[in-house]
């Protein structure tokens, strides 16, 4: 008799473990996450972070937004405890961090090449951000025409692209070259949701 009930009360325990696991709620872990990492020059980078957790493990991407990088997949995941580590190979960087008690916050630090910097993100309300509104951003109709230009560098073998803006009036007018400098960046040299060339 006393087997019996053995037997039934391991059966229960492994049905309700089983239904406990199939409800579980997903990993504090999964989600989207929100942060910036300051700069030595004190530039602020944006960054997005999103986890998802499937059968084979985590799996993440990383936005970059104001550097024109979205989707970056990392090349692993891992949690002991509360410490997350996630490592990139584009770009080759790891962000170890320490997951709050609420499931709210991760800080650690993002380590490239031989810097490190500190990189606290904190769960995303939304998995979208509405873009920022800069007040000293123009706003159509404008006092000039713009037209998109291209030149062919026959030495450096090189097309170049740009944009050409004439003030209202026959001219002739004065010249001035703008040319964006390192990074990803459009022809308005958007940066941190700044364009200083549209300006």
């Amino acid at each position: 008799m006393r087997g019996r009930r053995l037997i039934a009360a391991c059966g229960l325990v492994f049905i309700m473990s089983n239904t406990a696991a199939a409800g579980a709620p997903p990993s504090p872990l999964s989600g989207d996450w929100t942060g910036a990492l300051t700069a030595p020059t004190g530039a602020i980078i944006p960054l997005g972070l999103h986890v998802a957790d499937s059968a084979d493990g985590w799996t993440a991407t990383l936005d970059s937004p104001e550097q024109g990088a979205l989707g970056l997949h990392a090349r692993s995941v891992t949690q002991q405890g509360r410490v997350v580590s996630i490592r990139f190979a584009v770009p080759r960087a790891t962000y170890t961090a320490t997951l709050s008690p609420d499931g709210g916050t991760l800080a650690g630090t993002w380590s490239q090449g031989a810097g490190t910097l500190p990189l606290v993100m904190t769960r995303a309300a939304s998995a979208t951000e509405r873009p920022v509104m800069r007040m000293q951003t123009p706003r159509p109709p404008f006092p000039y025409r713009s037209e998109n230009v291209r030149y062919d560098n026959d030495i450096g073998h090189a097309h170049l692209a740009g944009t050409l803006t004439l003030p209202a009036g026959p001219g002739p007018f004065p010249a001035v070259l703008l040319i964006t400098g390192s990074g990803l960046q459009d022809r308005d040299e958007t940066l941190f949701g700044h364009k200083p060339f549209l300006v």
